[in-house]
């Protein structure tokens, strides 16, 4: 995983910055802490920002073979910028915080309602910031109180909430899974707006600071991803619901794999298909001066799990099960266009791009009221599911029980 494979990385890399001879800011490993995750909370009229340092001596085991070490610390730090937060929080810290290897980076709700440009700013200008980590939103508690928890399986809060975020992307599409150039690359665009997903403390936030969080069965605070946060520009306006979110992801072809889950023909039972391959398609229709959307997105996927009595060996259940999954597709994507077009409007979608490529003189003329266009234009969205297989077998359970 790739979360891993960085983490791993980051001694490699800082030896080879020790290592590496000529380098104008060169700084030995001693000197160095290194920063895997970030959080910034507003306080006031100033930031507060928090830093999740790794404890090297605590993850290798080597710090006086001690086990009872957290495998991270945190620095807070209050500034009127993100660069005096950051200096300041040398006064608290031994060593010079070292930035190169961030995973992720997380703003707190109410900070991001008041806009995130302020922190983009300086992070997009230093260049010890690489391109590849992760951005979030803490949704309904504060960064720093995200920062607090310490999880399981893996040894680090910051690798956890990386894993979480691919993982959850891949195999639910729920969720966004947005890196800090495709995020600045789109509060800059004029013809699509950013989206971040957004992350949330559950259970008990005072014992998410405990080692006893981590060696319980069932963790007291745990963090979970929850919807698909909403932005114009660099403002956060609001958030979309789980179905909304996943019918977003649809639009944008990201689905790579989920589960449908569908009522079956005369019955209140339910079966599931898996959707394991998603392809959108996205067209610009331009009449009578007006532009209009046609969204196609084809899905491939598989009968996972049926609890009702259906012959599956019949093309015509096939068809039927097909047309059942088209439709809840179709409903989770005019859920999230309507929400976005009457509440938001706010081009999460990127149609201002497609008209762009596709009408430049038209854009010309429309992009600085895009938004007001954007929220009354027709979106035509057409669905194609294909059912592959029904993988171990074409009967339900219940059916070979009657057997």
């Amino acid at each position: 995983m790739n979360t891993k494979r960085r983490f791993y990385g980051t001694f490699v890399t800082l030896i080879c910055l020790v290592l590496i001879s000529g380098c104008w800011n060169r700084r030995e490993l001693n000197d160095l802490a290194v920063s895997v995750a970030i959080g910034v909370d507003k306080s006031g009229k100033q930031i507060m920002l928090s830093n999740q340092i790794l404890n090297t001596g605590a993850i290798s085991g080597k710090e006086g073979g001690s086990s009872s070490l957290a495998p991270v610390t945190l620095f807070r730090e209050k500034g009127d910028g993100f660069q005096e937060a950051a200096r300041r929080m040398t006064t608290r810290s031994t060593r010079k915080i070292y930035v190169g290897q961030l995973q992720i980076l997380i703003f707190g709700e109410k900070f991001a309602k008041e806009g995130v440009g302020r922190a983009l700013d300086h992070i997009s200008r230093d260049h010890e910031y690489r391109k590849d980590f992760y951005v979030v939103i803490a949704r309904g508690v504060e960064a720093q109180d995200i920062l607090k928890v310490l999880t399981p399986l893996e040894k680090t809060p910051a690798t956890k909430m990386n894993a979480s975020l691919e993982v959850s992307s891949k195999a639910w599409g729920a969720t966004a899974d947005v890196k800090i150039d495709e995020f600045t690359s789109n509060i800059i665009s004029k013809g699509k707006e950013a989206v971040l997903s957004g992350i949330t403390l559950m259970g008990d936030p005072q014992t998410g600071n405990d080692r006893g969080n981590v060696e319980k069965i069932f963790s007291p605070a745990r963090l979970k991803y929850m919807g698909i946060a909403v932005f114009k520009k660099d403002k956060l306006l609001g958030w979309l619901n789980e179905e909304e979110s996943m019918g977003y992801n649809y639009t944008q072809g990201k689905v790579k794999s989920t589960a449908v889950l569908l009522t079956c023909p005369n019955e209140e039972s339910h079966m599931s298909v898996e959707v394991l391959r998603t392809k959108n398609d996205t067209k610009v229709i331009m009449k009578n001066g007006k532009p209009s959307i046609k969204l196609k997105i084809k899905a491939e996927g598989v009968v996972t799990d049926v609890q009702c009595p259906i012959d599956l060996t019949k093309p015509s259940s096939i068809l039927q099960i097909e047309q059942l999954t088209q439709n809840k597709i179709k409903a989770s994507i005019l859920s999230v266009i309507k929400t976005v077009q009457t509440q938001y409007k706010s081009d999460i979608f990127g149609f201002g791009e497609e008209v762009e490529r596709s009408y430049p003189k038209y854009w010309e003329g429309a992009k600085n009221n895009w938004e007001d266009i954007m929220s009354t234009m027709k979106v035509d969205v057409q669905i194609e599911m294909k059912i592959k297989q029904m993988f171990k077998t074409s009967k339900s359970f219940y059916e070979r029980m009657g057997e």
